[in-house]
């Protein structure tokens, strides 16, 4: 007998499992709004083994939330190192999240958490915790680099970052998810190098400070 309380060894494999099946049907919203017991038909289960393994509708959200977040360690921690001087450290994170930002999946699922955290208030800080602020956080420790080394001006690291990363999301969600493709297409890389070299043009120094 395993301790009371404690977890059956293939509990956690079966949630990862019935997250996996859960995320697409919360992408695919020509389906409408899925309901918990839409979830559970996506999953493969029933409405009272997701209660068993979640609980709550939000809580289901806040879980699948998470679980993407774990996908993305790899692309936070290549927007946290710089690359390269100033400009081309700037060039290189922006394009790093254009292509990310640009991606049909990824946008997808960004789109699904806003639509989420927007609808259910108490999402707010999951989606902003697993989605956004660590990239956030990540682009501001690059900057502080560039801060340090004299290239880039003192300021808060962390609202410039978000003055890099918010046009570009914007002009993802633009694109991809509203349509604009279709009906008023924009040139995703001019659109890059267009926030790009205004934000270096921006925070730029006139030079290392020795």
């Amino acid at each position: 007998m395993r301790p009371q309380g404690s977890r059956n060894a293939g509990y956690h494999a079966r949630q990862a499992e019935l997250l996996d099946r859960m995320t697409d049907r919360l992408c695919d919203r020509h389906g409408g709004w899925p309901t918990l017991r839409e979830l559970a038909a996506a999953a493969g289960c029933s409405v009272s083994t997701l209660s068993h393994y979640f609980g709550r509708r939000d809580a289901i959200v806040a879980a699948v939330l998470r679980r993407i977040a774990a996908g993305t360690v790899d692309q936070i921690e290549g927007t946290r190192i710089p690359e390269g001087d100033f400009p081309a450290s700037v060039q290189r994170a922006a394009e790093r999240a254009t292509g990310a930002l640009h991606d049909p999946r990824i946008s997808g699922l960004l789109a699904m958490g806003l639509i989420e955290s927007l609808s259910a208030r108490a999402l707010g800080p999951t989606f902003l915790g697993t989605m956004l602020d660590p990239f956030v956080d990540a682009l501001a420790e690059r900057l502080d680099c560039h801060v340090a080394r004299g290239e880039m001006r003192a300021t808060d690291t962390r609202m410039a970052a978000l003055a890099l990363i918010s046009p570009i999301m914007i002009a993802a969600l633009h694109q991809r998810q509203l349509g604009g493709d279709a009906c008023n297409p924009l040139d995703a890389g001019a659109h890059c190098r267009h926030v790009a070299d205004s934000f270096v043009a921006a925070y730029a120094t006139a030079g290392p400070q020795g």
